[in-house]
């Protein structure tokens, strides 16, 4: 007897996702990041252009940010995020780990991209101050 049953993922054309890999839980976000290239070995003429971006979702480990260019995996950035509920902007370094088209256009006719980045540990960043505000954030 062949089932009936229709998976709903099947149906929407589309594959199941895949096996999350995130380390820590996310916070959604809207708030408004800005981010520098600072080093690309696929896309090296793209170092030192600067993007305006909107956060998607943040953690302590990372963010997903939405803007108006690809960002090839791989490429490092410099981030200026300023999280709605808190005064002054961290600024963190990171690691693109992956890119892909939204499927959207912007208000000046560009695709957008949603851009995933790995945050890194740096002496001259505030990941210290991030910690602690996810720390607090989710202690609530």
């Amino acid at each position: 007897m062949t089932s009936k049953i229709i998976e709903f993922e099947a149906a929407r054309g589309k594959s199941p996702p895949a096996h999350d890999q995130r380390l820590h839980p996310r916070l959604e976000s809207d708030d408004r990041l800005f981010t520098q290239v600072v080093l690309s070995s696929e896309e090296p003429e793209i170092v030192g252009i600067t993007l305006a971006c909107t956060a998607v979702n943040l953690s302590v480990g990372g963010i997903q940010f939405r803007t108006n260019a690809p960002v090839p995996a791989g490429s490092l950035l410099d981030l200026w995020v300023d999280v709605s509920n808190r005064p002054g902007k961290f600024f963190l370094a990171g690691e693109v780990r992956w890119s892909r088209p939204t499927g959207n256009i912007d208000d000046k006719g560009q695709p957008e991209w949603f851009i995933g980045v790995q945050l890194k540990t740096g002496a001259a960043t505030d990941i210290v101050d991030w910690r602690d505000y996810h720390a607090n954030t989710y202690a609530r």
